[in-house]
């Protein structure tokens, strides 16, 4: 016999955690779903205590999640058996961790489980999304149509999280290379000449004085700044792990110069692309507004949507919650109200969605120019002042033997 842990939903939406001891997987559910609860996630304690280590080396890639969705709609559309589409994926899947959870799918499949409901076991492999997608594609008899479309939003996603990452690998490689050179002079070169300098007696210029006194006080209390960049970094993590802390932070972001613009228009790509393929797998405004308020990764606007939940609710058209919240262009709330007057809410967010992420990348590249050259004016004066610093007192002592 082995032990499960479990999590599930009962018939009022509340949550509950607990154990159960059978001798297989299948017989846990059973017991499960005898206490009236729908399943949410359900392993075996030996499967967590491995899991750590097993995602950690074994990470699954998002491009093969898209491949393996556009895959899989393609094998649906052309009338395979769930099961036997997932099982052919299986064979052909080398990537090792999705293999094995590909493998776990098609059991639970033919065992009776529903394929959203075993998509949600694996919340580390499949995004938050997936799973609500999968079950209204079910619902609706239109899963291949939403696994496709499901396929070309993540398409989206994995390209312009690509662009973003692209946009800004050049400036954080100059910075990193600025901290290499400045360490490889306090830590090796400027040590080796205080001894020369120290032993030719001459007086050191300015520049050269102030690099040392930089480089005394950083090989002296290394240990300290490292200690203070820690905690800094612990605190940090762990108030903003609090829904309050999360609210100030991501609040924070978003009021800052220039990040808070991009942080902004990738957001509402990201709101405005869900949103669209929701409302397009036939999912009600609210559910859609529910689950895109779960994924749209930015608190504040979580909690602005939340107040758009509840007035949508109470009938009130999401289009009039959204113009009275500021944080929302006033291009989101008019267009909506144009979607939800003709009838095509889902091609409006798209085409909302494609406005916003073609905004994003003209940002990014503007954000990128602007960027560059102020890298490299600050690396240049950086070692400029460092080259300064060591030449000027070598050029005396040369002075000083002729």
């Amino acid at each position: 016999m082995a032990v499960f842990t479990y999590a599930a939903k009962d018939n009022l939406g509340q949550y509950h955690k607990g154990e159960v001891e059978a001798a297989n997987e299948y017989q846990a559910a059973n017991l499960v779903r005898r206490q009236k609860l729908i399943i949410i996630s359900l392993k075996s304690k030996t499967e967590i205590s491995k899991g750590f280590f097993l995602n950690f080396f074994n990470r699954v890639p998002f491009s093969e999640i898209v491949v393996t969705t556009r895959q899989l709609a393609t094998m649906v559309a052309a009338g395979l058996v769930l099961s036997e589409a997932l099982d052919i994926l299986k064979e052909q899947q080398t990537n090792a961790r999705l293999k094995k959870v590909l493998e776990y799918i098609s059991t639970d499949v033919k065992g009776g489980l529903d394929f959203a409901s075993s998509i949600e076991k694996f919340p580390d492999v499949f995004p938050n999304l997936y799973a609500k997608l999968v079950r209204a594609g079910q619902a609706s008899g239109k899963l291949d149509i939403v696994l496709q479309d499901l396929a070309t939003t993540l398409e989206k996603e994995r390209e312009f999280k690509s662009k973003v990452k692209g946009a800004m690998i050049y400036p954080l490689v100059v910075v990193i290379m600025m901290f290499v050179v400045i360490g490889v002079m306090v830590f090796f070169v400027m040590p080796r000449l205080m001894g020369l300098y120290k032993e030719s007696g001459i007086e050191l210029p300015l520049p050269t004085k102030i690099v040392i006194a930089f480089t005394g006080f950083i090989s002296g209390f290394w240990w300290a700044i490292l200690l203070a960049l820690v905690l800094v970094f612990l605190v940090t993590k762990k108030y903003t792990a609090t829904a309050e802390g999360r609210y100030h932070f991501d609040r924070f972001i978003l009021e800052t110069p220039v990040l808070g613009k991009i942080s902004r228009l990738i957001v509402l790509t990201n709101f405005t692309r869900t949103f669209s393929l929701l409302t397009a797998s036939g999912l009600s405004i609210l559910d859609a507004i529910k689950i895109v308020s779960d994924v749209v990764g930015n608190k504040v606007y979580q909690e602005a949507l939340s107040v758009s939940y509840r007035g949508v609710e109470r009938g009130l058209p999401l289009s009039g919650q959204l113009l009275g919240l500021p944080i929302f262009p006033r291009i989101v709330g008019q267009m909506v109200k144009t979607g939800e007057e003709t009838g095509k809410l889902d091609e409006v967010m798209s085409k909302l969605a494609q406005y916003f992420e073609s905004e994003s990348e003209h940002s990014l590249k503007n954000i990128t120019t602007l960027i560059e050259p102020i890298v490299l004016i600050v690396l240049g004066v950086g070692v400029g002042f460092l080259v300064i610093s060591v030449i000027m007192p070598i050029y005396q002592l040369t002075t000083n033997i002729k």
